[in-house]
């Protein structure tokens, strides 16, 4: 799990994004929980929205089953997501929940 707070820049995702991303565990994966809630404002161009879910698509190519969800409503969210199920990154879409708990029941599911 990945909790952002405050005010959310692209350095706060690219360092958290590199030590999950350069993890050898990565293909073994099967869920991950990135929360938003406590985020005052995500400061976050698209081009660097769609540089990450670029990204995060090579790192996970060998991993189909990991799920992925977001947790806030922040409108650079909603592009993160729909950049990462856009470029195709598992059999299971992105989803973005308004709480913990949803987050956690569609991540572990089946598992």
């Amino acid at each position: 799990m990945r909790r952002l707070s405050g005010v959310v820049t692209i350095d706060d995702l690219d360092v958290s994004a590199a030590q999950i991303q350069g993890d050898e565990r990565i293909d073994r994966l099967r869920y991950g929980i990135h929360d938003f809630r406590d985020a005052i404002d995500i400061d976050v161009l698209d081009d660097d929205i769609e540089f990450m879910a670029m990204r995060a698509v090579v790192a996970l190519e060998r991993n189909v089953v990991i799920r992925i969800a977001f947790v806030g409503d922040h409108p650079v969210i909603h592009k993160l997501i729909e950049a990462f199920n856009r470029f195709g990154r598992g059999r299971v879409p992105c989803r973005r929940f308004d709480s913990m708990a949803a987050a956690r029941c569609f991540a572990t599911l089946y598992f």
